[in-house]
């Protein structure tokens, strides 16, 4: 099978640009066979990564966000790049769990969603991986 691919780029000065990108993303994920479920899971993982990255990469300046989406035949993987400069990562991700004010629930909510999630450079790239059951 050839990979399937999705991009997409907005700049952050828009809220609407991370729903309409959020949508589609969903609507990729669907057209590569993953169910309903799934796709729910998908969209609201992908759109915590795009609010982080319109958050967290554009705090001060209308910034870029870029997505690539690609699909196997086994597993849809999303990349979300922005271009701020990124924040402290804690050294085991993984353990993040929501504070007091909410603060760190979109990673959580990323972990528990998708297959894999991963961070580069201070957080200012996202990767998303789910696997079609």
């Amino acid at each position: 099978m050839r990979t399937k691919r999705y991009r997409a780029a907005f700049t952050s000065d828009v809220l609407k640009n991370v729903s309409v990108t959020r949508r589609g993303i969903a609507g990729f994920a669907s057209d590569c066979g993953f169910p309903e479920e799934a796709v729910d899971d998908i969209k609201l993982a992908a759109g915590e990564a795009l609010s982080n990255a319109v958050e967290h990469g554009s705090a001060r300046e209308t910034r870029r966000i870029m997505v690539d989406c690609s699909f196997d035949g086994r597993a849809l993987t999303i990349q979300v790049r922005d271009e701020g400069l990124g924040f402290p990562m804690p050294v085991e991700i993984g353990t993040v769990i929501p504070d007091a004010r909410g603060r760190g629930f979109g990673i959580f909510l990323m972990r528990r969603l998708m297959d894999e999630v991963s961070f580069e450079r201070n957080g200012t790239v996202v990767r998303l991986v789910r696997r079609l059951a």
